[in-house]
């Protein structure tokens, strides 16, 4: 077995948490190795895209490649082939768009989900290709357990994509609220430069690193699903729960979020940990209740064994056995 990586090639920050992923694959399949994605690859897959035509769909290779998706391919490409075991991460497509989506991967041998949200629409559809629910995780490297502390700097750290329900809440819990100290960014260029909202100016912040450094400085985080609040048409209205939920959990921070109950918030116990939070009322209560108790750390720590990547590792063992599939 072969994880296949796209790490010597992009190097965007949300890569870092799949390649961290990765990492524990690699470590938990016996005998695998990393593969790396090429720049000569993107443009063989460029190639095939256009012509419809993919020689690897011809052979089938011996060894077995494991690679996550970020997004759904909606064309033929050089992962089409039986070999390769697709894992998606975002899956935002629509009933009609499932017969491409088929398509593309109509050679793989079996597809992996991470979204259970999403596992349950296609099943409820009839879609024809096999399919596995195979969650997202946490990497082990963050693991806690019932005493660890950090020291929180902060009442509330911004980082990553906002909600504007929440944020709008935010402004008016501020104005109400000199005392609290919250720290936001601001896109310069390509880069985003950090400050509190006292104009303390943090620095630029575009590693894995810092940003796990200044979410564990952080008393409280938000959280929201992608798909409500203006992010309905670009998610067709699927609302996965993404890694940063399991961040803020690991980092020991209280939570307030916003999103919609569904299959993949059941499988994760978002209301065990955050309401959904729909009025400032609401909003309000849960922002004093956070600011003045401590995390149940062994809460969180008991939570999150059942979520770090090694878990997974071992469900795609099992998945593998079941499909006959040496590793």
């Amino acid at each position: 077995m072969k994880i296949k990586t796209n790490r010597k090639i992009d190097n965007w920050p949300s890569q870092d948490s799949v390649y961290e992923w990765e990492d524990y694959l690699l470590k938990g399949l016996n005998g695998s190795r990393f593969t790396y994605s090429t720049d000569m690859e993107r443009y063989f897959n460029r190639f095939v895209e256009r012509t419809n035509w993919n020689i690897f769909s011809l052979f089938s290779q011996n060894c077995y490649e494991f690679q996550w998706e970020m997004e759904v391919r909606l064309k033929n490409s050089s992962y089409n082939r039986s070999n390769l075991i697709p894992s998606i991460i975002d899956f935002h497509l629509s009933k009609d768009q499932l017969e491409d989506f088929l398509s593309a991967y109509r050679n793989n041998l079996f597809i992996l989900i991470s979204s259970l949200e999403a596992f349950d629409f296609l099943k409820e559809n009839s879609f024809p290709k096999k399919i596995y629910h195979f969650p997202l995780s946490i990497a082990d490297c963050y693991r806690i357990n019932p005493t660890t502390q950090f020291e929180k700097e902060y009442d509330l750290v911004l980082v990553g994509r906002q909600n504007p329900v929440l944020e709008e809440y935010l402004k008016k819990y501020t104005d109400k609220n000199n005392d609290f100290v919250y720290v936001h960014r601001t896109l310069k260029g390509n880069n985003f430069d950090y400050y509190t909202s006292k104009g303390e100016f943090l620095g630029n912040i575009n590693s894995r690193k810092g940003y796990i450094e200044l979410i564990r400085k952080s008393k409280i985080g938000f959280y929201s699903t992608p798909g409500i609040d203006g992010g309905e048409e670009r998610t067709k209205g699927f609302n996965q729960v993404t890694p940063r939920f399991l961040e803020l959990i690991a980092f020991g921070c209280h939570i307030i979020a916003r999103y919609k109950d569904n299959p993949d918030t059941d499988f994760y116990q978002l209301n065990d940990f955050c309401p959904s939070i729909n009025t400032y009322e609401e909003f309000e209560k849960e922002m004093d209740k956070a600011l003045k108790n401590t995390v149940d750390m062994k809460k969180y720590s008991d939570y999150l064994e059942n979520h770090y990547t090694s878990e997974r590792v071992e469900l795609l063992k099992e998945i593998l056995e079941f499909e006959d599939i040496k590793i």
